[in-house]
């Protein structure tokens, strides 16, 4: 959060000069200066009184944290339909196995968040149904309960969809898929989300 941006736009917006926010905050011109441009970091108390004497109040909000630079499921969902006109199957693959490694790398009050919300569906009822497999497998793994829009009737793929696409492999995806993606049409052999 930019403090010294903060408190400046809250003062032009309320139609205030520094000289008169100053006299309302009970303080100087001079220091309201030097903490709108940045040269003094004022305390808490002193922004709230700053904003306040400015008509806005100051909103607190915690989000849970999660692996550095790691994306809701919900902005995945965006980027793999991009992915998939671009790069194809492959790179929107990669793109999901990029998730698990944030997702199981993130704490549990992270995870929960990572996965909260639905994606927009991307476009490919294969992609649309490996996402929510995906996901009810790690809230499984991390002892999470599924998030509803996983079990939206567009988050299944029929006809079924092996992801390997090789012959010869669909019983073995049959047989190593586990059941989350299964019961949601998508076949994946043993270690597809492990990464070596």
């Amino acid at each position: 959060m930019d403090i010294a941006r903060l408190i400046r736009n809250a003062r032009q917006q309320a139609g205030l000069s520094q000289t008169e926010l100053a006299r309302r905050a009970g303080t100087s011109q001079p220091t309201l200066a030097s903490y709108e441009a940045g040269r003094v970091v004022p305390r808490i108390e002193t922004v709230v009184r700053l904003l306040e004497a400015s008509d806005h109040e100051l909103c607190w909000a915690a989000r849970p944290k999660v692996r550095r630079g790691a994306v809701p499921m919900a902005a995945v969902g965006q980027e793999i339909r991009v992915i998939l006109r671009d790069e194809g199957e492959r790179g929107a693959w990669r793109r999901l196995l990029d998730f698990v490694d944030d997702f199981r790398a993130s704490p549990r009050a992270g995870q929960a968040f990572l996965v909260a919300d639905s994606p927009e569906l991307c476009g490919d009822t294969r992609f649309d149904a490996a996402m929510a497999g995906l996901v009810e497998l790690l809230c499984d793994e991390a002892g999470l309960p599924w998030p509803d829009w996983t079990s939206a009737p567009e988050r299944f793929c029929e006809p079924w969809w092996f992801v390997s696409g090789l012959p010869g492999f669909e019983a073995m995806a049959f047989r190593d898929s586990p059941i989350e993606l299964k019961q949601h049409g998508v076949f994946v052999n043993e270690g597809a989300f492990e990464r070596v």
